[in-house]
């Protein structure tokens, strides 16, 4: 046999043995996977695990990521069900849950199984405020989107009588509640109405007439995405004149290209002119599953990035390990440096004020004075 031959050999040999020691390390992902805006998240996330992957190659470590996605539909006994079979099936992470009613119902499960979940939707501020150690967020929590919607209202779009709509969820209670107290500290002045409306509905008659009651100039609407379409049709149809202030994802609905400049939305992001990563992973998103990501395939991407970059840290599928590795974490992500505070809120989140000129333009950056010269990186 020649050496060229005994040399090819070897090296085959080595490269089989390699392979053969391949560790998988499975995550999970959970959320209303019937709902296309879920899916975007979903590939987002899927995206992520796949440069992970691709970074492992790289490094020759034996670790592979791969996700397992489950649907909770919505409902916080399904996300239950969901977290103790993800105890069976051994996981090391998960990236959700995708409602904050789900983390919080799932929260205790988690910590005791010492499975780190790495939040992207699941904006409660209480979820981490239990003394866990395990939950991290990849976003702002209410508490801080309750600071920038407040100054958003009385500030920038100068509010006289504010009304809000929000929804029976414990986001959506936690975001309301939380409004109205920071505009009842900094704008004593401001007239405040408020009124609740079911999680799942598609009916703002009611909710519409109230605010005109009210004789609102700045209607703040704190229900859900799925439901901000319905909102704007009725607010169209009511005749209101106020200026509309939506959050949660509410720049990903496709409008009519006419400039619409009373609708506004705050969204959990910095100016995207200072991030050049933001366009190739956009482009990365496109050609890998043919349709243009949304906020949510973004804040999914964040979420399992850093998930994998701290199993790639550790070299271990241990998920207290890896929370270990999160809390010391300084990862470069799409919406900033990612780091979390000791409790695994997301520390210094940015918000952008976009209005609708045709199509989201962004108009102002919170905290005020942050966000236009802050790269991602």
């Amino acid at each position: 046999m020649s050496i060229l031959a005994i040399s090819l050999l070897l090296c085959s040999l080595a490269a089989s043995a390699w392979s053969e020691t391949l560790t998988t390390i499975t995550l999970g992902f959970t959320g209303r996977l019937s709902e296309p805006i879920t899916q975007s998240a979903l590939q987002g996330a899927q995206l992520a695990i796949d440069e992970a992957n691709a970074m492992a190659i790289r490094r020759r470590s034996p670790l592979r990521l791969q996700l397992l996605p489950q649907d909770d539909h919505g409902n916080e006994n399904f996300a239950i069900n969901i977290a103790r079979y993800y105890i069976k099936e051994n996981v090391a992470g998960v990236v959700g849950p995708w409602s904050s009613d789900a983390a919080l119902a799932t929260a205790a499960i988690y910590e005791n199984a010492g499975i780190p979940q790495i939040g992207f939707t699941a904006t409660s501020s209480q979820w981490t405020s239990m003394g866990h150690r395990m939950p991290f967020r990849v976003v702002g929590g209410t508490r801080e989107l309750s600071s920038a919607l407040a100054e958003v209202a009385s500030r920038s779009l100068a509010g006289q009588r504010v009304f809000v709509i929000q929804n029976d969820s414990a986001y959506s209670n936690a975001l309301a509640d939380a409004v109205m107290e920071r505009l009842a500290a900094t704008a004593p002045g401001i007239a405040l109405g408020r009124i609740q409306v079911a999680r799942r509905t598609t009916d703002f008659h009611v909710a519409m007439q109230a605010a005109m009651q009210h004789d609102a100039d700045v209607i703040v609407f704190l229900a859900l995405y799925p439901q901000a379409r319905a909102f704007i049709d009725a607010a169209r149809r009511s005749g209101s004149k106020a200026r509309i202030l939506l959050t949660g994802g509410a720049s990903n609905l496709e409008l009519a290209s006419q400039p619409e400049p009373r609708l506004h939305v705050l969204e959990f992001e910095i100016a995207r002119d200072y991030c050049p990563q933001w366009k190739k992973v956009a482009q990365a998103y496109r050609s890998k599953f043919d349709a243009a990501p949304t906020t949510y395939s973004f804040y999914a991407y964040d979420a399992a990035s850093v998930l994998g970059a701290a199993i790639l840290q550790t070299g271990s599928g241990d998920g207290r390990r890896i929370a270990v590795a999160l809390h010391q974490l300084r990862h470069p992500g799409l919406h900033g440096l990612i780091s979390f505070a000791p409790n695994g809120a997301r520390a210094n989140p940015r918000y952008t004020l976009f209005r609708h000129d045709g199509r989201w333009q962004p108009v102002e950056f919170f905290p005020a004075g942050s966000g236009r010269h802050e790269p991602c990186v």
